[in-house]
């Protein structure tokens, strides 16, 4: 984390209220500045001409995930990369079966296989049907994932939006001093990220959810 511009002892950091635990005020901001300060964008440029792309995303330090007012929505890369590759097998197994194997045809596979004497027989493969299986398991699997990701989201809205003002009406209104890491609101005792989470997150009605997010 960047350190934050040294000040004047007793200059203020915009009227901010001195640091019950070290007296001070020179490096004492608002949480949802510091919240912001911590938070980084990034850019990311490939390619050239035509080609190129830019892709931006948001990287939260471990400051900015302390001081967040709500717990994290849950994250499904990793279930929505599986999803994905699951149901490109499923449709890459299913053209494969159809076209390749002829599952879905009577006209089954047929192949020629010469003799020793010049002549031969014809041989009839039976159709790939294990990959029509093998297609539906994973497209069963892909929607299940789907599904799984989508109810998450939806279980997290559900729990964290109702009382979202209320914590942001208290998160709002305290200081973060960078010099001890504290948090503090006017006129009371300072207090650990911890304890500033878990008196945010009550006011919301998700208290009980500090215990699985601790702030450290």
């Amino acid at each position: 984390m960047p350190e934050p511009v040294d000040q004047p002892v007793g200059s203020g950091a915009g009227g901010a209220p001195t640091c019950p635990r070290c007296g001070r005020e020179d490096w004492v901001s608002g949480v949802s500045a510091a919240y912001l300060a911590a938070s980084s964008e990034l850019r990311t440029e490939s390619g050239r001409g035509e080609d190129s792309s830019v892709t931006t995303r948001e990287e939260n330090s471990a400051l900015a995930r302390a001081l967040s007012p709500a717990p994290p929505e849950p994250s499904g890369n990793a279930r929505s990369c599986t999803a994905s590759l699951l149901l490109l097998a499923s449709v890459g197994t299913f053209i494969w079966g159809a076209v390749a194997g002829k599952w879905l045809s009577r006209d089954t596979a047929l192949r020629w296989i010469p003799g020793v004497d010049g002549g031969g027989r014809v041989v009839v493969d039976p159709p790939l049907t294990y990959l029509g299986w093998i297609s539906g398991a994973a497209l069963v699997l892909a929607v299940l994932l789907f599904a799984a990701e989508a109810g998450s989201t939806a279980r997290w809205r559900r729990r964290t939006l109702p009382g979202r003002a209320a914590a942001d009406a208290v998160w709002s209104n305290a200081w973060y001093c960078a010099r001890c890491g504290t948090v503090h609101f006017s006129g009371e005792p300072g207090l650990t990220l911890q304890e500033f989470r878990m008196r945010v997150w009550t006011a919301g009605g998700y208290g009980d959810l500090v215990r699985k997010h601790p702030a450290v």
